[in-house]
């Protein structure tokens, strides 16, 4: 793993958040024919947001809803291409993970697109239920707890 990634939380509104706005954007929405600023972004000021950094610059991001029982949602997982498969977005989920432990979480449940259930299984996450289609593709509820 790259020793001068950064790992940490940014706030809502951010220059941070404009910058993880348009990766979102450009890697999760447009390739599905879609556009994040359709999307009432304003819920998102409760959210817990995380990034890899880079002098600076956002390579990585994703999001942290609180949800009941002390688990997080996670929503919103985005790598740049460029950066990818070099241990980065694990790099980020572990930080998260041990964030979370430090507010007194239990765990994280996600929807994973299929095609990103491997990482998550190499993470720990295990698959819970049915496949099931979502934003038009298919995807897996996965979770992780540790309390």
């Amino acid at each position: 793993m790259n020793s001068s990634i950064l790992y940490r939380e940014y706030d809502w509104g951010s220059d941070e958040y404009g910058q993880a706005l348009i990766l979102r954007n450009r890697l999760l929405r447009r390739p599905l024919g879609l556009c994040l600023y359709d999307e009432v972004l304003s819920a998102e000021k409760d959210f817990l947001h995380f990034g890899a950094f880079q002098e600076g610059q956002l390579l990585a991001t994703l999001l942290l809803v609180p949800e009941e029982n002390g688990l997080y949602r996670m929503k919103q997982v985005a790598v740049e291409e460029a950066f990818q498969r070099q241990g980065i977005g694990l790099g980020l989920l572990q930080f998260c993970e041990a964030a979370l432990r430090g507010k007194g979480a239990v765990g994280i449940v996600l929807h994973a697109r299929k095609t990103a259930e491997p990482f998550y299984v190499k993470a720990g996450y295990v698959p819970t239920g049915e496949p099931f289609t979502e934003v038009g593709i298919p995807h897996q509820a996965m979770e992780k707890r540790w309390g």
